[in-house]
């Protein structure tokens, strides 16, 4: 994505982040090996050999660069400091040297395409003027955008690329970013780099960057020798080579030295060729562009709505490593398993195989419809009812989850859930973007290879399972990434992708909000170990956590169901266990009883067979749960439920949703209740029990407006910044009914040296804004505190008349340090737990050898 230049320290700020990306990504090429990069062999070396002397007349005029000064051998002789700003003028003065150069006795050297050369060129990147040293351009294109970049020039003093500045890199990194937003064909951005008197070739691809030493450019001597004006001169023919070479053979797929409407794909032989498309009707335009974040590095991809035989559809452009499957291979794999959720694929390829160990592939996909968030504030963004907008947010959560447990039981792993990658049509909502799939058990390869292998061109490596996160830096959109992904760079299981799911849906509830709130401090950007920090702290609190996530209008039921989601993800035994995520060999305890919650039957009997029974029950520790069997309008192709019924079908009494607390509760018959239905597919009957409210109310919270432009921007989509306000009280959980049975409650052990981030909140006062040294601080107390709780067995309790006695373990309470009630509210993890970050791991693709 191109960065908001807002003040040249952002800037800076910016580059060095990227020149600290490239750190061990850099390697060295000799010309013979990116000749052969670019397959021209053939070419360069019949022009080598019909080219001698060809620009010996030229070489004599080339300036001298001694001493920091840059002396012209015309005009006098006048000498110039050399700064980068002087030796682009030479540059260009050379360039026009070698264009008017006398080719008449050399035809192979006519210019196949010729690009026009321009110095201090201003070019706008965002909306913000920056001026690269020097750019090739292509000059049917109007005005000075990106767009008509062929390659760019940088020029320092500096005699060696080891002595190249992080600024210097951070610099042509950020533009090199620019090139890639502008031009979707590319498939790698060239500088050309003046370093002292040497000039060099150095290629931004998706995989790092490559430098290749060209020769020298300047003379180092007032009176050179003849040998040295003739290695200026073979300097000269190689540039002369490579620039000149047309752009569908030097940096892209296609011509574009022409502006293109759109691509045009033909198969042959089982081969794809493509060109570009001048005619205002191709198919395959490039007219309708969804806005996706771009980076410089690694995976990338772009989306076009365009047409297929006159239904809407999806152009994508997708960049990947080449051991990752191609990602029509992957939809291929999830359709015919039975993942609904997921587009129809109508043509695909791939266009470029390896291009420094990354593949490019085209797919033509369905149309998957309105992104959403996009949807959620357009559909409810000015509507004063939030009953609809909440069925919606619990069916397109029950959608997806559904969605993932099925392509996991397919042996399929995503990855990286984000809203971006998430649209909605015909109340139907799809995961379009499979691009960073990994292959979750090792028996997968032998089930891909029943004719994957051979429709796909597959080699065994592709087949293999990874291991994280060895093999993959962390590429998950950081705001949807679980607390484990975010520690351990990468790691990835399907509860994993549930929690993802899980802030997508809260991110969405956050920019429907009727009442503006600002960026809420569990969605703000900050490093991956801070947020896995400040993202336990919030969610340690039962009963404040959709407050730090933004949340402010919501009803009850949608409440429950996150409470109950929120229970499934971080609780174990009535303990908050979002704390030992830290370590690495710690593994959530799935419950499946309460993943019946938000799973439809197929779905639920994929992820979890063994646990597949003839109707939904009620487990000691989940609360009300619905029976399973669901009725859905328009989704029942997708995920067709298998009709169960039970004798005891009736809902029991709800537990309260915002305590962590195990409860045992006997289940009352209730009378069938038909629910109002809504755009999206959402359940139309279930159960309920007869339950009192709680008239506790808690407090009103104030958060800070947001930015301007900030990071957690979807960009998809585009929200105005909003005021201040006051968001208010959440609705009150409920609480088991008078005729319920009795329970035999839980009560937590609380280390008095651990506050809750309840406690933390409010001990200042009335206020319980968030607070972000509070809420991390709170984390980190809820990992040191796992050493000092204990537990202890309570006696049998009977739960009914007739029904078999439970035994509920209690622990002995311990006087918090805060007399607030909410200080109690924050459970300590019972375990001990490693508190060290563990270090990024990545593994760069390393041709021959690194710079």
């Amino acid at each position: 994505m191109i960065y908001s230049k807002e003040s040249s320290q952002d800037q800076s700020m910016h580059r060095a982040e990227l020149a600290q990306s490239l750190q061990g990504r850099g390697h060295q090429l000799g010309l013979a090996e990116l000749i052969g990069v670019l397959a021209q062999n053939g070419s360069f070396t019949k022009y080598i050999a019909s080219t001698s002397g060809m620009m010996f007349p030229v070489a004599q005029l080339i300036p001298v660069l001694v001493n920091g000064q840059l002396q012209s051998r015309v005009d006098g002789g006048q000498a110039v400091q050399a700064t980068s700003a002087s030796m682009a003028r030479a540059f260009r003065d050379i360039w026009d040297y070698v264009r008017h150069a006398s080719k008449a006795v050399y035809p192979v050297a006519e210019p196949i395409s010729e690009c026009r050369f321009s110095d201090q060129r201003t070019m706008q990147v965002g909306g913000v003027p920056v001026t690269p040293d020097g750019v090739f351009y292509y000059p049917m294109y109007l005005g000075s955008e990106f767009h008509s970049v062929h390659a760019l020039l940088e020029a320092q003093l500096e005699p060696s690329l080891d002595a190249t500045s992080p600024d210097v890199l951070g610099k042509m990194a950020d533009l090199a970013t620019s090139v890639w937003e502008a031009q979707p064909t590319r498939l790698f951005v060239p500088f050309l780099y003046l370093h002292g008197p040497m000039v060099s070739l150095v290629l931004f691809a998706r995989g790092g960057y490559y430098c290749t030493t060209i020769g020298r450019l300047f003379h180092t001597s007032l009176d050179p020798s003849t040998d040295d004006i003739s290695d200026v001169g073979d300097t000269l023919r190689y540039l002369w080579f490579l620039m000149t070479l047309p752009s569908d053979r030097f940096g892209h797929i296609v011509d574009v030295s022409v502006p293109a409407t759109g691509l045009i794909f033909t198969k042959f032989h089982g081969a794809t060729t493509v060109a570009a498309s001048r005619d205002s009707g191709s198919k395959l335009g490039f007219q309708q562009r969804i806005p996706l974040p771009v980076s410089l590095l690694d995976f990338q991809s772009y989306l076009f709505k365009t047409q297929y035989h006159g239904q809407p559809a999806m152009l994508k452009l997708a960049w990947s490593p080449t051991y990752r499957l191609p990602e029509a291979a992957v939809y291929d794999w999830l359709l015919s398993n039975g993942c609904g959720a997921v587009p129809k694929v109508f043509e695909s390829s791939i266009i470029a195989n390896d291009v420094f160990g990354y593949r490019l592939e085209y797919l033509l996909i369905e149309d998957c419809g309105v992104p959403l968030l996009e949807y959620f504030k357009t559909e409810y963004g000015n509507v004063s009812d939030n009953s609809r907008r909440d069925a919606d947010a619990e069916g397109v959560f029950k959608q997806l989850a559904s969605c993932l447990a099925i392509a996991h039981s397919a042996g399929v792993v995503h990855c990286d859930i984000s809203a971006e990658h998430i649209a909605v049509r015909n109340g139907h909502a799809f995961i379009f973007d499979w691009t960073h799939t990994q292959l979750a058990t090792a028996e997968v390869p032998a089930l891909l290879a029943k004719g994957l292998r051979e429709k796909y061109s597959l080699s065994a490596s592709d087949l293999q399972p990874l291991r994280w996160p060895q093999d993959d830096p962390v590429v998950q959109t950081a705001i949807y990434a679980s607390i484990r992904s975010l520690w351990h760079d990468g790691t990835s299981s399907l509860v994993d992708g549930f929690e993802s799911i899980f802030y997508v849906i809260l991110h969405v509830l956050y920019h429907s909000n009727h009442t503006p709130v600002g960026t809420p401090s569990a969605f703000k950007i900050l490093d991956q170990s801070t947020m896995a920090v400040v993202k336990t702290g919030c969610l340690s609190d039962p009963d404040l956590y959709l407050n730090y996530f933004g949340i402010a209008d919501i009803g009850d039921g949608l409440k429950a169901f996150l409470d109950k989601v929120r229970r499934f993800l971080f609780s174990a035994d009535g303990i908050f266990v979002g704390g030992k995520l830290v370590d690495s060999g710690f593994e959530r305890s799935e419950r499946p009883e309460l993943a019946k919650i938000f799973l439809f039957e197929k779905a639920f009997a994929a992820a979890y067979p063994e646990d597949v029974k003839p109707a939904c029950e009620v487990s000691a520790d989940s609360g009300a749960v619905r029976p399973v069997s669901f009725s859905f309008a328009s989704c029942a192709h997708l995920f067709p439920p298998t009709t169960k019924t039970s004798a005891t079908s009736g809902a029991p009494a709800t537990t309260p949703a915002a305590s962590d607390t195990t409860t045992s509760v006997a289940p009352t018959p209730a009378a069938p209740v038909t629910t109002t239905t809504s755009a999206l597919p959402v359940p139309v009957t279930a159960t309920a029990a007869s339950a009192a409210s709680a008239t506790a109310s808690a407090p009103a919270v104030t958060a800070p407006a947001p930015a301007a432009s900030t990071a957690t921007t979807t960009a998809l989509t585009s929200a105005a910044p909003t005021p201040a306000a006051t968001v208010p009280a959440t609705s009150a959980p409920i609480v088991p009914a008078a005729s319920a049975a009795p329970v035999a409650p839980t009560t937590k052990a609380t280390s008095s040296a651990v506050p809750s981030a309840t406690a933390l909140a409010t001990s200042a006062g009335t206020d319980p804004k968030l607070n972000m040294r509070r809420i991390a601080r709170a984390a980190r107390d809820v990992v040191k505190a796992s050493k000092t709780t204990t537990t202890v067995a309570a006696a049998p309790v009977p739960t009914s008349a007739g029904a078999p006695a439970t035994s509920t373990p209690t622990t002995p309470t311990v006087p918090p340090p805060v007399t607030s009630a909410a200080s109690t509210l924050a459970p300590a993890a019972p375990a001990p737990i490693a508190t060290t970050v563990p270090s990024s791991s990545t593994q760069a693709i390393k041709p021959p050898t690194t710079v």
